[in-house]
C-alpha cells in the first residue's frame, strides 16, 4: 500500500502521482493540515481550502477510496502515519515554493527514498523552461515562446475506483474543520470545477481577447480559485481550450503561461517574497502613513476605480485582474506604500490568493523588475475606469456614492497628478542611477 499526499493537488483527474501509485497497489490518500500554512493564512482561504478537502473526501469515497486527514508537520505526521501503516512509500505532486522546497527535503530526511515526486502543480513545471544556455528566464514573452515549444504532456483520467483496502480500526479518518468564510464561497470540487470550465469555454472564450479586461470581471473564467488549490489540472483546461481554437483559446491559455511563468519567477528568485526582483527598487521612496494605507486597503480613498476594486475584494475574495494592476499601482506608484505587507495583506484576501502569482503580479504592476516596460508606465486612472468599465455599473455597484462617475467622489488621500509626478522623479533618479 503506497500513501498519496495531496497538498495544492486536490482533485482525482490529471493527477500524475495518484495515476503512479495506482499503478503499483491499493492506495490512501492524505491531506496534512500544516499549522505553518493554515495558521498564516485568512479564515477566508482556510475555509475555501477546507472545502475543498471535503469535496475530495467524497470523491475518494464515491470510488471506495480513503482519504485521511491528520494536523501536524508533515516531516512529523507523515513518517509516524506510514510506520503506523506499514506504507510503502509515498506520491505526491511536486510544490515549488520556498517553504515547500524545505518541508519536502525535511520528509526526504525522514524518509529516505520512500518518496515520489511528480509534475501536476503546472502545465510547465518550474525549473524546465530554460533559455538555450540552461538560464532561466526573467521575461515573459521569451518564456512564453519556448513555453510553447515545450512538451504538454497526456491529460491523465481520474480513477474510476480504488482497490479495496481494509484499514485498522484504530485508524481514525481525522476531521476536517469548519470555518467560516465572511464571503461567498464558489461550489467547491473538482466536480464543480470542471462545470465551471465547460460553461466559460462554451460562453466566454470566443469573447474572451474583447471582454478579459472588463473591471467587472465579467469576461473571464473565474477558474483561479480551483487552480490555487489544484482542484482542476491546467493541463486539462489548457488542453480543452486547445481543441476549441481561435484567438480566444490562444489569449486564455496566454494567461495561464503567466501562472506558469509565476511559478517559475519565484523558483529560481525565492527572494520575491522578501523582495524586489530587481533590488534597485528597493530604493522607492515609502510612505508611512497608517491612514493612507487603511483607505486604501478599505476601499475609502475616494477615487471610484480604487474603492470600487478594494470594496469588491474584501465582499468577495475576488477582483478581475485588472483591477489588481490597477489596484497594486496605485498602492507601490501613487501612494508609495511598501509594496510587500500591501501584497500580502491584498493576498489574504483574495479567495485565489497564490504566493507566486500574486508576488509576480504586484511587482509586474508596481514596476519592481518583473515588467519589461520602462518603468514610467502609470496607469491613468480615469482613464482606467472609462475604458474598462464603460457605462460605470461597475463603480456604481461597489461605490454607489460615485453615480458611476469616474471622478473622484469627495476629497481623495492624494492628488494623483502631483503622485504620479513625484513617483517619476523618485524613479527616475534609480533608473538612472543604475547607468
Amino acid at each position: 500500500m503506497h500513501l498519496v499526499w495531496h497538498r495544492a493537488d486536490l482533485r482525482l483527474h490529471d493527477h500524475p502521482a495518484l495515476t503512479a501509485a495506482l499503478q503499483q497497489g491499493p492506495v490512501l490518500g492524505v491531506v496534512v493540515l500544516d499549522p505553518l500554512i493554515l495558521g498564516a493564512t485568512s479564515p477566508r482561504r482556510r475555509a475555501w481550502f477546507y472545502a475543498n478537502t471535503q469535496a475530495l473526501r467524497t470523491a475518494y469515497a464515491q470510488r471506495g477510496g480513503v482519504l485521511l486527514v491528520r494536523t501536524g508537520s508533515p516531516w512529523e505526521v507523515l513518517p509516524r502515519l506510514a510506520n503506523e501503516l506499514g506504507a510503502q512509500g509515498i506520491f505526491a505532486v511536486r510544490n515549488s515554493t520556498p517553504y515547500a522546497r524545505f518541508r519536502d527535503g525535511q520528509l526526504e530526511k525522514a524518509l529516505p527514498g520512500r518518496i515520489r515526486w511528480f509534475g501536476g502543480q503546472y502545465v510547465q513545471e518550474p525549473g524546465t523552461v530554460l533559455k538555450p544556455d540552461g538560464a532561466p528566464y526573467t521575461v515573459f514573452t521569451p518564456y512564453s515562446k519556448r513555453w510553447w515549444q515545450a512538451e504538454q504532456g497526456r491529460v491523465l483520467p481520474a480513477p474510476e475506483h480504488f482497490p479495496a483496502l481494509s484499514l485498522p480500526a484504530e485508524i481514525a479518518q481525522g476531521e476536517i474543520p469548519l470555518e467560516e468564510a465572511g464571503v461567498p464561497l464558489p461550489p467547491a470540487g473538482e466536480d464543480s470545477a470542471l462545470r465551471v470550465l465547460e460553461g466559460f469555454l462554451r460562453d466566454r472564450l470566443a469573447a474572451y481577447p474583447r471582454a478579459r479586461d472588463l473591471l467587472d470581471g465579467s469576461g473571464v473564467s473565474r477558474l483561479s480559485p480551483y487552480f490555487t488549490l489544484g482542484v482542476l489540472s491546467p493541463r486539462l483546461a489548457v488542453h480543452q481550450a486547445l481543441q476549441l481554437g481561435g484567438e480566444g483559446a490562444q489569449k486564455w491559455v496566454n494567461e495561464l503561461i503567466w501562472r506558469d511563468f509565476s511559478g517559475d519567477l519565484l523558483y529560481h528568485h525565492p527572494r520575491m517574497l522578501e523582495a524586489a526582483l530587481d533590488p534597485r527598487w528597493e530604493g522607492l521612496p515609502q510612505t508611512d502613513d497608517p491612514e493612507l494605507y487603511g483607505a486604501w486597503l478599505q476601499g475609502q480613498t475616494g477615487i471610484p476605480v480604487v474603492d470600487a476594486g478594494m470594496r469588491e475584494l474584501q465582499a468577495t475574495g475576488f477582483v478581475s485582474n485588472r483591477a489588481r494592476m490597477v489596484l497594486a499601482q496605485f498602492a507601490v506608484k501613487l501612494a508609495l506604500i511598501y509594496w510587500r505587507p500591501a501584497e500580502r495583506a491584498f493576498r489574504d484576501l483574495l479567495l485565489d490568493g497564490d504566493n507566486a502569482s500574486n508576488l509576480q503580479g504586484w511587482q509586474w504592476a508596481g514596476g519592481l523588475g518583473v515588467d519589461a516596460a520602462p518603468y514610467f508606465r502609470v496607469f491613468n486612472l480615469t482613464h482606467q475606469a472609462l475604458t474598462h468599465d464603460p457605462g460605470g455599473v461597475w463603480l456604481r455597484k461597489w461605490v454607489p456614492e460615485s453615480g458611476g462617475n469616474p471622478e473622484p467622489y469627495k476629497p481623495p488621500v492624494l492628488d494623483l497628478e502631483a503622485a504620479r509626478r513625484r513617483y517619476l522623479e523618485a524613479a527616475q533618479r534609480i533608473a538612472k542611477g543604475a547607468r
